[in-house]
């Protein structure tokens, strides 16, 4: 079962296509996961979310976004394409940037118990994904900047939670954790990250921009 969601500010602007590539992609493979977001962002396209995008920057007023959320459930959401994932779980959405599934990624190592794997990086913003054995820990690190992560396989805990497949968590800046994966499997993720991370530990930060991070 999922707990983490997308905030609403997050699928709104994934329904009006104002959400950069990056977040765009977050997005989508946790709705891959998650029939709850992908009804309630039916539900946004319908109410004409893609027309924000053309519109002026302007202020909302106080209780805007409440009152168009309000409407949600008064709108029938229509029918949306059902290729959630591959054959093995990978999210369908993420075979173009791996360029096949989960088992065909090339990992880098960043040590006897983590390795990533970079997709894309655009300015600042970079996405990848992550894998960790059980009881691999990050770190303490600090981050400057937003990081979105959406657990593909296994689990992680971390000081606000634990993670599982499909949960996405949002990090904001100036935020602090340590993530350590969970028993079982080897936990995978997608991470995109506005900013760059700052480790606690001398030898993470020193290792840290050779990884791109």
């Amino acid at each position: 079962m999922i707990h983490h969601h997308p905030g609403d500010e997050l699928l709104l602007a994934y329904a009006a296509g104002t959400a950069d590539e990056a977040v765009s992609l977050i997005v989508a493979t946790h709705m891959s996961y998650c029939a709850v977001c992908r009804e309630r962002t039916a539900k946004l396209e319908s109410l004409g979310g893609a027309l924000l995008q053309d519109l002026p920057p302007a202020e909302l007023e106080a209780g805007a976004l409440d009152n168009v959320l309000a409407r949600l459930d008064a709108v029938k959401p229509f029918e949306r394409p059902r290729r959630a994932a591959s054959r093995d779980g990978t999210p369908a959405v993420l075979r173009a940037y791996i360029g096949g599934d989960l088992s065909t990624v090339r990992w880098r190592s960043m040590g006897p118990r983590l390795s990533y794997a970079p997709l894309f990086k655009r300015g600042k913003v970079s996405a990848r994904l992550l894998r960790g054995v059980p009881g691999a820990d990050s770190g303490v690190h600090h981050h400057c900047g937003t990081e979105f992560t959406v657990v593909l396989q296994g689990g992680y805990t971390d000081p606000t939670g634990n993670y599982g497949p499909g949960d996405l968590q949002v990090m904001e800046d100036g935020m602090s954790h340590n993530v350590v994966a969970d028993p079982g499997e080897d936990c995978v993720n997608l991470a995109v990250t506005t900013g760059r991370l700052k480790f606690d530990s001398l030898l993470q930060k020193i290792a840290a921009p050779l990884f791109g991070f």
